[in-house]
């Protein structure tokens, strides 16, 4: 956690940073595929597990996290969904109907920020036209105090709806109704130029702005 930015902030303060990191900190969310439907785009196998939290995807198809986003989120600061047989853990399934998993909440040894890196899994030539005439990004266009992922000004990140590319979740899950938007050739009557929608994160405080870009991808 960089603390290059945090004089001045909300977080200049010990008592305040020490909860801050208690309570994002102490869980992760356990994602394990339980069953698969047919074919999955995304090449998720029965078996597999992923360490998610409402910040870090470890690798987990785009749609199937941002599917289960709000629950993650829900676990992770210790609430409950009204339809959960316990009180850690619930199963879901993904967008397209094909994938199902269970989430569990766990308890972590350590305080430390979990950030794991993913690869970028290539879905062109699969069935998806958008995908096969266009690229998406994230650009970075700053943070007003601090961001807990350690975004910043000037990074570019490649995004798609199977793939968060390495960006925060809670960005990814901002944007993602908006990437299918802007991927399908229509857009969102506040958006001031033709394929590019800028927006910010769901922290109202720290405020990362970023723009959604649209590019047609390159011939080979």
């Amino acid at each position: 956690m960089s603390e290059d930015n945090l004089k001045g902030s909300l977080y200049d303060d010990d008592d305040i940073l020490k909860k801050f990191r208690e309570s994002e900190n102490r869980y992760l969310q356990q994602v394990t595929i339980t069953k698969i439907n047919g074919l999955c785009p995304y090449a998720h196998r029965e078996g597999e597990s992923f360490q998610v939290t409402n910040c870090n995807n470890d690798g987990l198809c785009g749609a199937l996290y941002n599917q289960l986003h709000p629950s993650i989120l829900t676990l992770h600061y210790r609430g409950s969904l009204p339809w959960q047989k316990g009180d850690s853990s619930i199963k879901a399934m993904c967008p397209e109907m094909k994938v199902q998993v269970e989430v569990k909440r766990i308890e972590k040894e350590d305080l430390e920020f979990l950030k794991t890196e993913s690869e970028f899994k290539d879905m062109t030539g699969r069935g998806f036209k958008s995908l096969d005439k266009n690229q998406t990004f994230i650009e970075i266009l700053g943070v007003e105090y601090y961001c807990a992922w350690g975004h910043r000004e000037g990074q570019r990140f490649e995004i798609d709806p199977f793939n968060t590319g390495n960006v925060c979740g809670f960005l990814y899950s901002k944007v993602y109704p908006y990437l299918n938007v802007h991927l399908s050739g229509a857009s969102v009557p506040w958006a001031m130029e033709d394929n590019v929608m800028n927006s910010v994160c769901p922290d109202s405080y720290n405020q990362t702005s970023f723009r959604l870009v649209i590019e047609e991808r390159k011939k080979e």
